[in-house]
């Protein structure tokens, strides 16, 4: 095996010493945290608190970025309890699979939007009795699944979410006895971290179910509010599907006043102790967003200004593989999660103040009003791809009144990027105007005339098939796009995977 260099990834509020007994038995492996490479990135720029009282179960899914083996978990405690009781806290791993979530009953994933206490879910109760409500299936015998298919919960008017199912897949850690965290006897908070005594394997992309519950015996009364035992977590709003889930919040109870799970907009900041064995995906941190290198975003953000993303992509092999950054994409939608997509290549530069290279693009400006949601996508050179979470901003004002519609040749990259077997070219005119489409490969030549012809004003898509002039299939590579107008060119860069 070969031996992996110990990374530990703290926000700068979470730096503190480890007790030896903590952090001795992972001097091998890798601490990953959710500021490391995760295919649920979360970003993680905000903190809250998310309470739960005895008896709570949470749990979180994470995406394994690459092959790995998982030796331990670290949960982040922001205060415990204060009611004079020393409860603990039990984690345990599960292998989730698509009888359990992200998964509905029905196969497929659940829907961006189903979030917080909307997103009801289900429990299990015992066959003759609906009204005592169990985690899962497996919690006792002769129990069955409420999917919450009639009914609404008292949190909000919403109907639960149909096709719910149970939540958890099969334990794989720990192996034998449970693992605790037990409340210290000072009460002091921070990052403590369990060791499972040994490791389960988990497959690229495969999602990894960490469930904590906070045990009722040893507890106090759950009446009161100072059994709460408060985790640090952030914002996961764009993340699908949402890592966090909630059983038994003390705040919103299902039909009936029965408790089950629902889906949180929240991830808590668990990390994970792990051997990388395969290539995993670039990691990308957002370095600054703003409307030029040194200023940030105003508020309100102007009208039709271009706004700047930039960023730092790294890529790392612990497989032993080729390493480097072979493409780094911006994205964005306009006023919808649905809308089609705009996509650039972000160029990259060197930045002596950092001493670092930074890719950056900009965003189009469009007018008051206008919800601009972004992320940024990332490819390395042996074809592994990680994605940020979106996230958001609003143009101006509400107010579309007098707005004044720019007159620009503009180039809005192509999508998917990469693709296979066909992506779209998009740009837009400001005017009318003759446009020639070309593709030609990394060594210049023309590989195919995509277009010919006069275009009015407005926004215009034409798509590649990955053909060439003579309907033959080009292989796999980069390749250079130009929209060619009568006063300038544009020219964007592609690659087609197969």
């Amino acid at each position: 095996m070969k031996k992996i260099t110990k990374f530990l990834f703290l926000s700068a509020s979470l730096l503190m010493p480890l007790e030896a007994s903590r952090g001795s038995a992972f001097a091998n492996q890798m601490v990953h945290s959710r500021s490391l490479v995760d295919t649920l990135n979360v970003g993680l720029e905000d903190t809250v608190h998310i309470g739960f009282f005895p008896g709570d179960i949470m749990m979180e899914v994470y995406r394994a970025p690459g092959d790995l083996s998982l030796y331990g978990v670290a949960v982040d405690v922001h205060q415990w309890n204060t009611d004079g009781t020393f409860p603990n806290l039990k984690v345990e791993v599960y292998r989730s699979s698509a009888a359990g979530y992200p998964f509905t009953s029905a196969g497929w994933m659940y829907d961006f939007g189903v979030m917080g206490e909307n997103g009801w879910i289900g429990y299990a109760h015992p066959v003759d009795n609906d009204s005592i409500a169990y985690p899962d299936v497996s919690s006792a015998a002769d129990l069955i699944w409420n999917n919450f298919s009639a009914g609404a919960g008292v949190c909000t008017a919403a109907p639960e979410e149909v096709n719910g199912q149970p939540v958890w897949g099969t334990k794989v850690l720990p192996v034998g006895n449970d693992v605790m965290i037990p409340r210290p006897s000072d009460g002091s908070a921070g990052l403590f971290y369990v060791d499972f005594t040994s490791s389960s394997q988990f497959a690229k992309d495969e999602y990894i179910a960490v469930v904590v519950t906070y045990l009722a015996d040893g507890a106090g009364d759950p009446a009161n509010e100072a059994t709460i035992i408060d985790l640090n977590a952030g914002d996961a709003s764009y993340i699908f599907p949402a890592p966090g889930l909630m059983y038994y919040g003390s705040g919103c109870s299902g039909p009936s006043g029965e408790h089950g799970w629902y889906i949180m907009n929240y991830a808590w900041k668990f990390q994970y102790v792990v051997n990388i064995f395969g290539d995993i995906p670039p990691d990308i941190e957002v370095y600054h967003v703003g409307m030029s290198t040194t200023t940030g975003l105003p508020d309100p953000i102007p009208p039709y200004e271009d706004v700047l993303v930039q960023a730092l992509v790294n890529d790392t092999n612990p497989a032993g593989g080729q390493e480097g950054v072979e493409i780094v994409g911006l994205h964005w939608q306009r006023n919808s999660l649905t809308a089609d997509t705009n996509s650039v290549a972000m160029q990259v530069a060197y930045n002596l103040v950092i001493q670092q290279y930074v890719f950056g693009r900009r965003i189009d400006g469009y007018g008051n009003g206008t919800t601009v949601y972004w992320w940024i996508s990332a490819m390395d050179v042996e074809g592994n791809i990680s994605t940020t979470n979106k996230q958001s901003y609003i143009i101006g004002t509400l107010a579309t009144d007098n707005d004044v519609t720019p007159y620009e040749f503009d180039l809005h990259g192509n999508y998917p990027n990469p693709f296979n077997p066909v992506t779209n070219i998009i740009y837009s005119m400001g005017t009318a105007s003759d446009v020639t489409i070309m593709v030609h490969n990394i060594q210049g030549q023309l590989v195919k005339n995509l277009f010919i012809g006069n275009v009015k004003p407005g926004q215009h898509t034409v798509s590649w098939n990955g053909t060439n002039n003579f309907a033959q299939s080009v292989p796999s590579g980069i390749y250079i796009y130009s929209v060619k107008s009568n006063q300038q060119i544009l020219v964007g860069k592609m690659m087609l995977l197969k």
